[in-house]
Order: structure tokens, then sequence, then C-alpha cells
């Protein structure tokens, strides 16, 4: 047997071996927690325990939302409810300095109040507006950096799959109430992306140029398509604001409102339910798989004193509480880069939540601030997903850093509202604080 700390190192070398060799997030971080986990407890207790976790873990009530929100969300995208967003969106938009940029900041967030994928908001609206930045000769750097990370903002706009994980992995929160505290700062980084393209278009015009103008009639005429958005926002978020129902109950809600709204607008085909079914288990399986990864690694680093070590290091500082989130922040970033979304929650919320709410920092905010965290994960390489999403359909021949070096800007905007967050919590947690039954 080794030592916590030999088990630890050995650990991390295999995830790292495999991360480099190409393998699965899933593959790399379950082989990774089991081999530190043999080499530290013995084959008797990754036998003992391994069946336990999978189980416990993937069975809990709260995460059937996980499938309900994915599966509304790819009934709306195959029935193309994406392409009228857009359209929508950029003829209100475009005709400003980097309008189709600013649209299609807009309409991820928008996109990802409906799906909670971070994923379908980055391809769908991608496959939309990257033809058209390249015909309006926008900066490539700035045309796929901005749609890598605006498809991110689908984890801070409910319903999020990612707020639901870390829901299931915080004790008595509700998840209601971190999807709500997720409105407001979702606004704010929307608006800031938009203000930076804006800013960046008016100073370097041929990097984005100004789209057409349209007028008025013809923006209005856009509106009724967007009334699905509408009605699915209040139904949702806003049935879960005056306590008509819970997160769990709204995911399922969700599906049956979807499906009345499909039919309503005539564009319900067979053909495209069975897709979105099969998109969904895909998914879906996808995301179990990686909870159940991620918390072997977890379990790995309780037994072994890792998570009260990283405890201790970071209050042995004695620094004040927004001097602790940062330095928790920072730390995740850098976790980021090599670690899947989900397993980011999944391992770092049971090592920085205590710390945080001794802090003096709700476990609601939380929530929201390890939301916002993950965002920069998922587009910071060598492992973020919306990185190879982009690049997957931007022009051939475009690499993987001229998608990197295109949203590295924007982490600066999201550490900017991470920051305000840290210094004025109340913008988290006002408005769950109003909601109904607290």
């Amino acid at each position: 047997m080794l030592s916590a700390t030999a088990g630890i190192i050995l650990c991390l070398l295999v995830l790292f071996t495999l991360l480099i060799m190409g393998a699965p997030i899933f593959i790399c971080l379950m082989l990774s927690g089991m081999v530190g986990l043999v080499s530290v407890e013995g084959w008797q207790i990754l036998t003992n325990v391994a069946g336990k976790i999978a189980f416990s873990h993937v069975s809990g009530y709260s995460l059937l939302a996980v499938p309900m929100f994915i599966f509304m969300g790819n009934l709306l995208l195959t029935h193309g409810i994406g392409r009228d967003l857009y359209d929508g969106m950029y003829r209100w938009f475009g005709r400003l300095p980097g309008g189709l940029a600013i649209a299609s900041t807009i309409v991820c967030a928008i996109f990802g109040f409906m799906s909670g994928s971070n994923t379908a908001a980055s391809a769908t609206i991608g496959s939309i507006a990257i033809p058209e930045m390249e015909k309006k000769n926008y900066d490539r750097k700035l045309s796929l950096g901005t749609l890598a990370v605006a498809g991110t903002l689908a984890a801070l706009i409910p319903p999020s799959t990612i707020m639901i994980i870390y829901g299931v992995n915080v004790s008595g929160v509700s998840i209601g109430e971190v999807f709500v505290g997720g409105i407001v700062p979702g606004l704010i980084l929307t608006g800031f992306m938009a203000l930076y393209i804006w800013i960046v278009a008016s100073i370097w015009p041929q990097k984005a140029p100004a789209g057409e103008s349209y007028r008025l009639r013809d923006k209005l005429s856009l509106l009724p398509r967007l009334l699905p958005v509408v009605i699915l926002f209040i139904a949702i978020v806003g049935g879960m604001y005056i306590g008509v129902w819970t997160a769990i109950e709204a995911s399922a809600a969700s599906v049956f409102i979807s499906i009345i709204i499909i039919i309503c607008y005539r564009r319900l085909s067979w053909g495209a339910v069975l897709n979105a079914v099969q998109r969904t288990i895909r998914i879906s399986g996808m995301i179990y798989m990686i909870i159940v990864a991620a918390n072997i690694m977890s379990y790995l680093f309780f037994v072994t004193g890792f998570q009260e070590a990283v405890s201790e290091f970071i209050l042995k500082f004695s620094l004040p509480p927004w001097g602790t989130m940062v330095l928790i922040l920072l730390i995740m970033t850098i976790m980021g880069t090599f670690l899947d979304v989900i397993a980011l929650i999944t391992i770092s919320v049971p090592i920085f939540l205590p710390i945080a709410v001794e802090a003096g920092y709700s476990d609601v905010w939380f929530g929201v601030i390890v939301t916002i965290a993950s965002e920069m994960a998922l587009c910071t390489p060598p492992v973020g997903v919306n990185l190879f999403v982009i690049q997957g359909i931007a022009p051939k021949g475009t690499s993987l850093m001229t998608v990197a070096k295109g949203a590295a800007p924007f982490i600066g905007v999201i550490w900017i509202l991470l920051v305000l967050l840290v210094i004025f919590p109340d913008l988290v947690t006002w408005l769950p604080g109003t909601m109904s039954g607290r």
C-alpha cells in the first residue's frame, strides 16, 4: 500500500497521462480514481465502495431534472426554434458595431434558458452564426471566441444542468433558489460580453462590421416567434419563483409545455422527436458517467485527507472573506483547465463549500459562483469542451488555439463579474430571498 500523498500523486499522474492520450474524460477520472484508491486502500475497498458510489450518486430524485430539461432543449432544437431566435435578435441588434456577435451572445443566453446545455447552445447558434460572420468578414478569433464563451451562458441561465448537479452534491440547498440566483448574474454577464464586443468593434470596425438596418415593422414581425421563450420562462422560472412547483416538477412540466408549443406552431415531427430522444439519452448518459467517475475520485480525496489538506492550506493564509473566495476561484480556474465542468463541480464543492460558508457566504451564492467559475472550464484548453465544439463547426483548417485565443479576453470579462459578486453577494442572493415559500 502507498501513503496517502503517494496515492494522490499516482492518481494525478494517471489522470494527466490519460488526458494527454485523449481518452474520454469519464475514463480519465474513473481509472485515475480507481488506481489511486487501490494503491491506498486496496482492492477490497474499491470493490466495496465502487458500486455504492455509482448507485447512490445517480439514483437521486433531484437528478431526474437533468434528462427532462435536456429533453426540453432538444425538442426545441430539433424543431427549429434556434433559427427563429437568431433571426429575431439579429434584426434588433445587427446594425450595431459587432451586431452579429452581440446578437449571437444574446441568443446563446436565451437558448441556454431553453436547453440548459452549453454544447447545444454553442453548436446550434454557432452553426447559424459562423457562416454569417464569415460573409461579413468578421475577425475569426473574435467571432469564434464569442460563440465559445457565449455558449457557456447556458450554465448560468436557468434551468442549468450544472446547477442541478451542484444541488445534488449539497444537502439541503434549494435547486430552485440556485436557479433564480443565477438570473441577475446571467443578465449582467450577457451585458458585459455584449459591451466588450461593442467596444472592440467600435475601436476596430474592420474586426466586426455593423450589419444592415431593419425597419420597425420587420423587427416586430418576428416577435411572435419568440413567444415560446416567454411562455417557457414564465412557466418554468416564474412557477418556481412563486412556489407553484419545485425544479424537478418544473422539468417535467417544461417537456409537456414544449410539446404543446411545437404542436401549436404546427412543427411537430416524429422524426425530430426521435432525434431529440436520442440526443437526450446520449447527453444524459455522458453526464451520469462523469458524475460516477468524479465521485470515485472525490471519495479518494476524502479517505486520504486531501480535502482537509486543501482547506488547511487556504485557511492558513488568514485572508479576509473576499480574499479567501478569490483564492478559491483561482484554484478552481486552474483545476478547470484539465477537468470537465461536471467533474469540477463534483470534486471541488465538498472541498470549498465549507470554507465559503465559514467565510460568511451562503450555499445558494456559492452555487452561482462555482457555476460561473465552471464557465471558464468550458472554454479554457486543453479540456474546454466548447472550444472543441466551435472548432468542429468553424471553417476548415481552424486550429483549436485560434478559438482559445479568441475566448481568452472573455475570461477576463467573467473574472470582472466574479469579483463584483464577491464584493456584492446580494446581486445573487436578493432575488432568491424574495421567492415564495421561503
